[in-house]
């Protein structure tokens, strides 16, 4: 079916991709192209600090039952709000697949939302890590439920629970990776995820990247214990080294960048990987800013438009507030075939395209609601719903898509 979808839409089955690093005096950007096409955009200024990610010994202020939350001063203007399913340790989600470890300790205490305000009761510490920014008057938004990405696993320190990314497909690898992952010497109490870029890894590389989660949590750890609350005991790596740890994949083909300092430091870090990727780094010395030879900034003015054009001739429209985002798909100029049923899905099928990439780029969360074209056949309903959970596969947020109604 997908294939069928990739035809009627002329996309490519191999790609060519390029990360596109540019530093300047106030910020650093990178965007990802495939074939040209921006596909991922990341920014990161020098005057904000990283919070999404990063990690906080927290005290409890207040709690609402009514909310079911907690309201926790992690040292911001606005106190963090962690709702009590977020302090309740997470199962593992369904793009994972859970392993039995066989030195994994009996099951912990299960702990329910009515349990949270006595672990909990105002004035005491809590350990929590940033999921949500601060949006207008809101704080930001924060889990209990820690975790450390690595090169090829996640890190979890309060979980009990290990699985594989169900994004690596093949059987045979994944019997292997299971061997590999019951053979990892994680200690009790611990959670670990081998990500989707373990797939074809040696096992070398997974004792390798546990043994630096590992340490790295030990130094949080020792934060924790020599600092009272509030305090920041962990940070998100900066956009340079995120980029290395989560995009620099098999799968790029160069990674070009106009800052000589910037890029030796890639090369460092690229070299604890694996010295042969060294090879795909570039400098870029052109006259004309990165960002304008490679197509990249003309992409990035449309894109972030109200209303985006697609390249049948219809067009989407979106709105965001604070509840949800609405995305309207509409026709536009395409109206000229004779079978309208062809024309309705050939609009859909780039308009699910289009939103897919659109909720990447714009870094958008929560209820979105799509409006696609009334579509008389259920085949046609199925063909993009289809797309739409393919291409939101590649967001590394959890989605979950909800089938076309009638």
């Amino acid at each position: 079916m997908i294939d069928k979808v990739r035809k009627l839409l002329g996309i490519p089955r191999k790609t060519g991709n390029k990360l596109i690093v540019s530093v300047e005096k106030l910020e650093r950007r990178v965007a990802l192209l495939e074939n040209g096409r921006l596909e991922e955009y990341s920014v990161e200024r020098n005057t904000s600090r990283n919070i999404v990610g990063s990690v906080y010994k927290g005290r409890v202020k207040n709690i609402e039952m009514g909310l079911k939350a907690m309201f926790v001063d992690i040292g911001f203007e606005k106190n963090a709000f962690l709702h009590f399913w977020d302090a309740i340790p997470a199962a593992l989600d369904s793009g994972i697949e859970e392993i039995d470890r066989p030195s994994k300790r009996g099951h912990r205490k299960r702990i329910t939302a009515k349990d949270i305000p006595s672990i909990y009761p105002v004035g005491s510490d809590v350990i929590v890590q940033v999921t949500k920014g601060p949006i207008g008057t809101k704080g930001p938004r924060v889990t209990t439920n820690l975790s450390f990405a690595g090169r090829y696993l996640v890190l979890m320190p309060f979980s009990d629970r290990s699985g594989i990314s169900r994004k690596i497909e093949d059987p045979k690898e994944r019997e292997r990776l299971r061997k590999i992952l019951r053979e990892l010497d994680i200690p009790d109490g611990i959670g670990v995820i081998i990500r989707t870029v373990g797939e074809g890894q040696r096992a070398r590389y997974f004792v390798r990247d546990l043994r630096f989660l590992l340490d790295q949590w030990r130094k949080v750890e020792q934060e924790i214990a020599n600092h009272p609350a509030p305090h920041r005991v962990f940070e998100e790596p900066d956009l340079i080294e995120r980029t290395v740890r989560d995009f620099l994949t098999e799968e790029i083909d160069e990674v070009v960048c106009d800052d000589r300092t910037a890029l030796d430091r890639m090369g460092t870090l690229i070299g604890d990987i694996s010295r042969r990727s060294r090879n795909r780094l570039h400098y870029y010395d052109g006259a004309s800013p990165i960002f304008e030879t490679f197509g990249v900034q003309k992409q990035i003015d449309d894109a972030f438009h109200r209303q985006v054009w697609l390249k049948c001739g219809g067009y989407i429209v979106i709105d965001e507030t604070e509840a949800l985002v609405a995305i309207d798909v509409n026709t536009g100029r395409n109206k000229g075939a004779r079978d309208v049923d062809k024309t309705i899905l050939q609009t859909n099928l780039e308009a699910a395209d289009e939103i897919a990439r659109q909720l990447r780029l714009r870094n958008v969360g929560g209820l979105i609601i799509g409006d696609f074209i009334d579509m008389k056949s259920r085949k046609d309903q199925q063909l993009v719903y289809q797309l739409m959970r393919e291409r939101l596969k590649r967001d590394k947020a959890k989605t979950h898509v909800l089938p076309i109604s009638a």
